[in-house]
């Protein structure tokens, strides 16, 4: 496990949780992109969602908790990986 806050582009796993921490729906696996890059069917969430926000404060082996359309939320982070970053590629 790293003590590195989770940045733009590593893989994250996540477990959700209710409101005993038990498995509430299956893990799910995403990246945070920037908001250009966002496509969530795909698994790449925008830093501008409040989950990318969220994610972008925390790191491994934490639990998040997140307010959507008013109710909290809680996700425990599994893993993370680090991925490097896209190259840009000008044609």
């Amino acid at each position: 496990m790293n003590s590195f806050s989770i940045t733009h582009y590593d893989r994250v796993t996540l477990r959700p949780l209710n409101e005993l921490g038990a498995l509430h729906e299956p893990d799910m696996t995403l990246q945070v992109v920037p908001a250009y890059e966002a496509d969530a069917d795909n698994g790449f969430i925008s830093e501008e969602a409040p989950l990318g926000r969220a994610l972008l404060r925390h790191r491994h082996g934490q639990t998040l908790s997140l307010q959507v359309q008013g109710r909290t939320l809680s996700m425990r982070i599994l893993s993370v990986e680090k991925l490097p970053r896209p190259q840009l590629v000008v044609t």
